[in-house]
């Protein structure tokens, strides 16, 4: 009959939590990153934004305690306006507005902007949320 050492399980949860943690740094985080990359590459190219930042500013953190390991993916503050898309709406200044207009080529002051009236807004690239599923069903 095989006899276990006192600690087996301790030492055994801590083996698995070391594996888990060296695959999610090593593996999960940069094809996470990556997946989302082209993603927002495709997005950014079809509707012709000029939005590296996103994915040049990507960063991810692999975090553990004594009983669970957690992989945290950041992408930079303005990239949620791209993910979930903005509808076209009304900014008000306070009291003025100035910003460039591209298209005009020239300095805008106003008192509100009617933001997304030309544009339509800007659709929802789902970068993040398509790459968090593509993981989701490799793991599955």
């Amino acid at each position: 009959m095989a006899t276990l050492e006192n600690d087996f399980e301790a030492k055994l949860q801590e083996a698995l939590l070391d594996d888990i943690e060296q695959t999610l740094e090593e593996e999960i985080g940069p094809w996470l990153i990556q997946t989302a990359r082209e993603q927002w590459e495709a997005y950014a190219s079809r509707n012709g934004y000029d939005i590296e930042f996103i994915w040049e500013d990507a960063e991810f953190a692999v975090e553990r305690d004594d009983d669970s390991v957690t992989l945290r993916v950041e992408w930079p503050e303005l990239s949620a306006l791209f993910e979930f898309g903005v509808e076209p709406h009304t900014i008000e200044g306070n009291p003025t507005l100035t910003f460039y207009w591209e298209a005009k080529d020239q300095w805008i002051t106003t008192d509100e902007v009617n933001w997304g009236s030309e544009t339509g807004g800007i659709n929802e690239s789902r970068a993040v949320r398509d790459a968090m599923n593509d993981l989701r069903r490799l793991l599955s």
